[in-house]
């Protein structure tokens, strides 16, 4: 490692000693004299005195994420030195004047990222149009696709209306449905985890083995929707209208602000899952004693 400093070292103070003004003539012996002087062939010699002058880059940067690319690459350009800079744009200038194909690319890219909104905007349109055009269908009619891509999207399906159709499995995680009017669907097999219906009409619903877990349903109306084997844990029920609701199989054991007074509003809701405490209380398990006394009247 030492050797090969003190060797390019010793390059550099040759490269120092050969003429580098506009006599090309006195150049050429320069070059000639310091090869001989440091026993390298001519030719080599030479190519290393044409690179003295190129500047060391530093290593470009490796974003993790595309996204990132546009700023870390601007905050590496700006820190470079003013030659550095100068350098990099004359060689990137004619690689892109060489490469035709590498401009049309580049534009093509700006131009894409650029029409990314736009292009959203319309496939949002074009999701509420396939909702809207299909009211009175009672089959998916492309709803289930456009929901989910809508929501995929993060928009607010607050204030939805579609009544008697066919949603079975559709996937609504995280959805903010707040105010939807639902009554009547089959949403059976879907996933509404932690999906905000607060104050939905979901009258008459089928729910069969849904995924409402950890769902805000304050306010909603359940009434006589079947919610059978339905996973209402940690869902939040404040109240929520239960009556004549099908409770059966249903999991109801991290259930929040439910009271027994809308559990035995619904029905079949001795057959549902509660959590000891709450089972207790509506009657289904015999109240544990508090405490046990021997003869003596020790606990």
């Amino acid at each position: 490692m030492n050797d090969n400093k003190q060797g390019i070292e010793e390059l550099k103070e040759s490269f120092g000693r050969v003429y580098d003004g506009a006599n090309r003539l006195q150049r050429e012996y320069d070059l000639v004299k310091e090869a001989q002087k440091l026993d390298i062939p001519f030719e080599i010699y030479r190519h290393l005195y044409e690179l003295r002058k190129e500047e060391h880059i530093e290593p470009y940067p490796k974003p993790k994420h595309w996204q990132e690319t546009p700023g870390k690459w601007s905050e590496w350009f700006i820190r470079l030195p003013k030659n550095k800079k100068l350098f990099l744009f004359r060689k990137g200038i004619i690689k892109l004047v060489q490469s035709g194909v590498a401009i049309t690319a580049i534009l093509g890219l700006v131009n894409y990222i650029i029409e990314v909104p736009k292009r959203q905007k319309q496939s949002h349109y074009q999701a509420w149009q396939i909702i809207n055009s299909a009211v009175g269908q009672q089959g998916n009619g492309g709803r289930i696709e456009a929901l989910q891509d809508l929501n995929s999207d993060g928009v607010n399906l607050q204030g939805l209306t579609v009544i008697d159709a066919n949603l079975s499995g559709i996937n609504l995680k995280k959805a903010n449905l707040a105010y939807a009017n639902l009554q009547k669907n089959t949403i059976q097999q879907a996933n509404l985890q932690e999906a905000k219906l607060y104050y939905a009409n979901l009258q008459t619903a089928y729910f069969y083995e849904t995924n409402l877990q950890g769902a805000n349903l304050q306010g909603a109306n359940l009434q006589e929707a079947n919610l059978w084997k339905a996973n209402l844990q940690g869902a939040d029920l404040w109240k929520a209208n239960l009556r004549g609701a099908n409770l059966q199989g249903a999991n109801l054991e991290t259930t929040q602000n439910l009271t027994p007074e809308q559990i035995r509003a619904a029905v079949n809701w001795d057959k549902a899952k509660y959590s000891p405490q709450f089972s207790q209380k509506l009657g289904l398990l015999p109240e544990t004693p508090t405490s046990i006394t021997d003869k003596k009247g020790k606990p």
